[in-house]
């Protein structure tokens, strides 16, 4: 009896902890969502009512005056998240004792590179949506004017090619003018957020480092 209490009691709280648990989280911090639906806001109303992924982004944004450029009507943005940035200043600033301590710190040269940044990941005057895209690249210009393309890539979580859900990847042109073009990619993990703006897709984190680096 006292066994049969005891497997019954493990059940539960297997049942439970499998309860508690999203299958669609990832380590990244995000979830694989390709449809999420509408958010009943702004984009940047959007990015603020998730802190978690966005914060020090949305600090940015506002640090650097971008808040109308991010909210354009009928663009895209692609989200980059916290800790994409947070890769970005460790490898800005590998000494943490001359790191700034908050973002307000940061170098007025530096944060001219961020703003620059930030507008790469806008896409004007063009809603880039999941459905619409195929493996073929779609092309058009980010707000920053770097040439950026769009496509479908099929991979499973062992690196299979054709195998698996497809998901978005946004690419932008790194290389100098006049230079062959060599593009930077970021996979999108929650694709096709309806704003009042436009579009937003939110990007892979832990592979993805913030302005391409």
């Amino acid at each position: 009896m006292k066994n049969a209490m005891r497997l019954f009691f493990l059940l539960c709280c297997i049942g439970i902890f499998l309860g508690a648990c999203d299958d669609e989280y990832y380590n990244d911090g995000g979830v694989l969502d390709s449809d999420v639906g509408v958010f009943n806001g702004t984009t940047m109303g959007y990015l603020e009512s998730q802190p978690a992924m966005f914060d020090t982004l949305t600090t940015l944004i506002k640090l650097n005056g971008l808040e109308a450029e991010v909210n354009r009507a009928g663009s895209t943005f692609f989200a980059p998240q916290n800790y994409s940035i947070y890769n970005f200043l460790i490898l800005r600033y590998p000494d943490a004792q001359n790191r700034p301590k908050r973002l307000e710190d940061i170098p007025a040269s530096e944060m001219a590179e961020i703003a620059a940044g930030i507008r790469n990941y806008i896409i004007p005057d063009k809603q880039i949506r999941r459905e619409d895209l195929s493996t073929v690249y779609t092309f058009s210009s980010t707000l920053g004017g770097r040439k950026a393309r769009f496509n479908l890539v099929k991979e499973d979580y062992l690196g299979n090619v054709n195998m698996g859900a497809a998901s978005v990847v946004f690419s932008i042109n790194m290389s100098a003018s006049g230079m062959p073009e060599r593009y930077q990619s970021a996979k999108v993990i929650r694709a096709d957020v309806k704003t009042t703006d436009g579009w937003v897709h939110v990007l892979v984190s832990d592979t993805h480092i913030f302005g391409f680096n």
